[in-house]
């Protein structure tokens, strides 16, 4: 039986007074996904943040095993920094050697940005600068919070 990475049993959210979701129970093991879909408030960005341990389940129990990368609508990079001093800060403050920086921006095609400061980025280049993050990180469990949603 292959150990879980992460595990819902049934978790219920209530933001404000609205109850988003209840006995919702889920597991994922290494080498599985879920995508999560539906309209704006319903819950979805809320139930990565209990995935990730940023807010609390209202009811129920989450178990979390090993590390988890989270990419959510604020890319957190130094916008005055040349995009690979910005992803370098969050290497260290993530302990990533420095070799899986440069492998994670060349699979996201960003060496020839290195660089070029983050606020000159356009919004794509800014969404695959977060996914270095993600991919440099070698967390087992990947949260993305439209990390490559389309808009308009």
């Amino acid at each position: 039986m292959t150990a879980k990475l992460l595990e819902f049993d049934k978790v219920a959210c209530i933001r404000g007074d609205r109850l988003l979701f209840e006995n919702l129970s889920l597991a994922l093991a290494p080498g599985e996904a879920l995508w999560l879909r539906g309209p704006n408030g319903t819950g979805k960005s809320s139930l990565i943040r209990i995935a990730a341990g940023l807010l609390r389940p209202a009811a129920g129990t989450v178990e979390r095993r090993g590390r988890i990368a989270l990419i959510d609508e604020a890319a957190a990079l130094d916008a005055e920094l040349p995009l690979r001093r910005a992803l370098d800060f969050w290497a260290r403050v993530d302990t990533v050697d420095g070799h899986m920086v440069d492998r994670a921006m060349a699979a996201m095609a960003l060496e020839p940005l290195a660089e070029v400061p983050v606020a000159m980025l356009s919004t794509g280049q800014r969404k695959r600068a977060a996914m270095v993050r993600v991919i440099a990180s070698g967390a087992p469990v990947w949260l993305l919070d439209e990390a490559g949603q389309r808009h308009g």
